[in-house]
């Protein structure tokens, strides 16, 4: 454990080491700088200021689950009549707050994602979302041109992030997080690896105390670009408690997420 500690204590760290020039702030109105890199799309200055820029997957699904975790709404009026089947969308926006706090190839920015389970079949409850986990955070990014061995580190990022439900309690779900973010390109290919180290909370407000068990010390994230069109695998696995899932992403970039298994 302390090994593991201070590995993610020296990823999260090496950003600040970081300042290379490579993506500028620079009047731009078509495609990215550098495909796939969420920094150098921050960096880029368009004519409205006031543009959201994409961060995370944007998606709409329908799904279909074989065991709902009922326990989990047993408080709801309609939780033990809840469907199996529901629609999970992704809403992820970034904006710009400072472009060249640390050099011109660095932003600071705040970024927002929502994630919804939306009982829409469920007409008897009145369609209920059966969940919904709102992430706020604040990060510095670097837009770098490091290259090693055929690859290039493109983005560096790191920042604090809170995910929450928004719910009191009993369903009130919520913990903090400080975290990094590298992506290296090779050609076609590109790696994503986001290690995070979760902000201790004392036994009495700590409503998540199991949430590393299942979403574990980091994020891996696997993609090939084919033709105009990007297949990603996203993974996070926890090898202590052996739990731990996957998405498969497709067709565009940073666009749809349409497989989710769960170990």
């Amino acid at each position: 454990m302390a090994l593991l500690k201070g590995l993610l204590a020296s990823a999260i760290l090496f950003p600040t080491l970081v300042l290379a020039q490579t993506a500028t702030v620079k009047d731009v109105h078509d495609q990215p700088a550098v495909r796939g890199s969420i920094i150098a799309n921050l960096l880029e200055k368009h004519d409205n200021p006031f543009i959201l820029f994409p961060y995370e997957n944007n998606y709409l699904l329908y799904t279909d689950t074989s065991n709902i975790n009922k326990e989990a709404i047993e408080s709801y009026d309609w939780g033990n009549k809840a469907k199996h089947d529901e629609v999970k969308f992704q809403l992820s926006l970034a904006f710009p707050l400072w472009r060249g706090i640390l050099g011109d190839n660095s932003v600071l920015a705040a970024s927002y994602t929502q994630r919804s389970w939306w009982q829409l079949s469920n007409r008897g409850a009145s369609s209920p979302f059966r969940e919904t986990n709102y992430q706020p955070q604040i990060f510095l990014g670097w837009s770098t041109d490091y290259s090693f061995a055929g690859w290039t580190l493109r983005d560096v990022e790191t920042g604090l992030n809170h995910e929450s439900n928004g719910r009191s309690d009993p369903t009130s779900r919520s913990w903090n997080r400080v975290y990094a973010r590298l992506m290296a390109e090779n050609g076609n290919w590109m790696v994503e690896v986001k290690p995070w180290y979760r902000i201790p909370e004392s036994e009495n407000n700590d409503d998540n105390p199991d949430i590393t068990k299942y979403m574990g010390y980091y994020r891996l994230t696997v993609g090939y670009q084919w033709g105009e069109s990007i297949f990603s695998v996203r993974s996070n696995y926890n090898w202590n408690s052996g739990y731990g899932g996957a998405e498969l992403e497709l067709p565009d970039d940073r666009s749809c997420a349409f497989l989710y298994a769960g170990v």
